[in-house]
């Protein structure tokens, strides 16, 4: 059999780029690292937060998300000054950030554990554009 590559080409290119398998590749260190990429200050108005991410298991570890005047940063590691915190296993927090897993099911399920202002937590899902 001949396989006419122009054929295939379109085909061969969409299984490997298409959005599932990205999604598939990412870690919760990207998915925070990348925030501020994903971040829409329009939608976040003049707020001032400090969000802590403690997360476990494979590929999980604590990082804090700090927005102030109409930007977004991340730095690794734990601060005291967070207004809330997100704890959960990293594996569910990439559920969460890509969609796979619902927040309002994932907090009162218990696989996430949350403190501080969950209003704060509330508003916050609006800032970001899901990836």
């Amino acid at each position: 059999l001949i396989i006419r590559l122009s054929a295939v080409y379109p085909l061969l290119l969409q299984r490997l780029f298409s959005k599932e398998a990205l999604l598939a590749e990412l870690t919760a260190k990207d998915l925070i690292e990348n925030m501020p990429n994903t971040f829409r200050p329009e939608r976040a108005g003049r707020a001032k937060a400090v969000i802590q991410f403690r997360l476990s298991g494979e590929g999980g570890g604590d990082w804090y998300v700090q927005i102030k005047d109409k930007t977004c940063s991340v730095t690794e590691g734990v601060t005291d000054a967070a207004d809330a915190t997100l704890q959960m296993s990293a594996s569910d927090y990439v559920a969460l950030a890509t969609g796979k897993l619902g927040g309002m099911k994932a907090f009162t399920s218990g696989r996430v554990k949350a403190s501080g202002d969950l209003s704060l937590l509330m508003r916050m899902d609006s800032w970001f554009v899901r990836v």
